[in-house]
């Protein structure tokens, strides 16, 4: 192990800084992206261990809410948890004030201060303490982010709000960096947005009654709807009348993948098709894939996104993790990981936690968070 992480590390044969000096290996450590290289390096000897930063816990975190179930908004009151165990982890140094959060898209949270009337509407990275000061959305219900601001120059952000007249109704708008507000997107959305992803300069939203809507977010002022496919039907079809729970797009390995998810009342069982963009405005349900190489695929409500399990310990490969934000209360589970190559599945049991007895509401999955960089324990001092 030591062997590997070195030549990783040290392609320079003759270091200017030796990486026997402990600011050396504080220095490599604070550099490094992935849990398993911080894990390896601790790995090395003692010395090393005692030079370098350690990882406070493994991602991905389950984020979780307080929203009564029936309710369609956004995470509300927000909390991270470690998948086995149950054990609560925090992102410190949220601003003050923000309790309520409305997306959590590729490591950054989207928080308010208030869900229906908010004053003010924040992007903030946990890692870096970045804020980015978004133009106010009343009842803004998710917000999406087609790159990450710190590292892409051209993102969008896409939000949905919640209307008045209906409460699973929604309308989209997006807002990109400079813009004094928020612009709507002249598309009528009659349920909540399930699933977003963002690839090759498109953003893949899918709502709850299983509709794929494909905007173009390059080149026009105003993202250009390119796609609008009802999927109820050919996903019942390839499931053969299996009851269906949700479908998520997941960019993965260059291409983007449909993941369909079905069960009703019992453990998620999931399948991952081609995504086939055709030349005519059809989209279809294409090849079955069963083996993702080294990816699982993370989905619930919202964001979803692919890991790989060289970069991620916690991660099995070649699974769909499930987050059950819909079935929780009747069969006590908190996510369901499904082997693609095996068919077997593995059920994370949900967490004894007190708080639910205080009043205020049990949590509940929500998706998944990954921070952009691994937490350290300096970090949360």
């Amino acid at each position: 192990m030591a062997v590997s992480l070195h030549c990783a590390f040290t392609a320079d044969p003759a270091p200017a800084v030796p990486l026997s000096r402990p600011s050396s290996l504080q220095d490599v450590s604070s550099r490094l992206s992935t849990d398993a290289d911080l894990l390896h390096i601790h790995q090395v000897c003692a010395h090393w261990r005692a030079s370098t930063s350690a990882l406070v816990a493994l991602r991905p975190w389950i984020i979780a809410g307080r929203e009564p179930w029936q309710e369609v908004g956004p995470i509300g009151e927000y909390s991270f948890w470690l998948p086995h165990g149950g054990r609560r982890e925090f992102c410190p140094g949220a601003p003050a004030g923000l309790r309520y959060c409305c997306g959590a898209p590729r490591g950054w949270l989207a928080l308010t201060d208030c869900a229906q009337s908010p004053t003010r509407l924040v992007l903030w990275e946990p890692i870096s303490k970045a804020e980015i000061f978004l133009p106010c959305l009343p009842a803004v219900a998710q917000i999406f982010l087609s790159g990450d601001p710190l590292a892409s120059a051209g993102w969008t952000a896409v939000a949905n709000q919640k209307t008045l007249f209906s409460s699973g109704a929604r309308r989209l708008f997006f807002w990109r960096p400079g813009d004094a507000a928020w612009s709507p997107l002249h598309d009528r959305v009659f349920c909540r947005i399930d699933s977003a992803a963002f690839h090759h300069g498109r953003a893949y939203l899918i709502d709850a009654a299983w509709r794929l809507r494909i905007y173009d977010l390059g080149g026009a002022s105003t993202p250009r709807l390119v796609r609008n496919t009802p999927f109820r039907l050919s996903a019942e079809k390839e499931l053969s009348f299996q009851v269906m729970r949700s479908l998520h797009a997941v960019p993965c390995g260059g291409e983007c993948l449909l993941v369909l998810v079905y069960g009703g009342h019992r453990p998620a069982r999931a399948e991952v098709h081609r995504l086939e963009v055709a030349a005519e405005p059809l989209v279809e349900i294409g090849q079955r894939v069963r083996d993702l190489g080294e990816h699982s695929l993370f989905v619930g409500r919202g964001d979803a996104f692919a890991l790989s399990a060289k970069e991620f310990p916690a991660v099995r490969k070649n699974c769909v993790y499930y987050a059950e934000h819909g079935n929780f209360w009747r069969e006590r589970c908190w996510a369901t990981i499904f082997d693609l190559g095996s068919g077997s599945l593995e059920r994370i049991p949900y967490p004894d936690d007190p708080s639910r007895e205080d009043g205020s509401g049990c949590w509940q999955a929500y998706s998944w968070f990954c921070l952009k960089e691994p937490l350290l324990k300096e970090q949360c001092a």
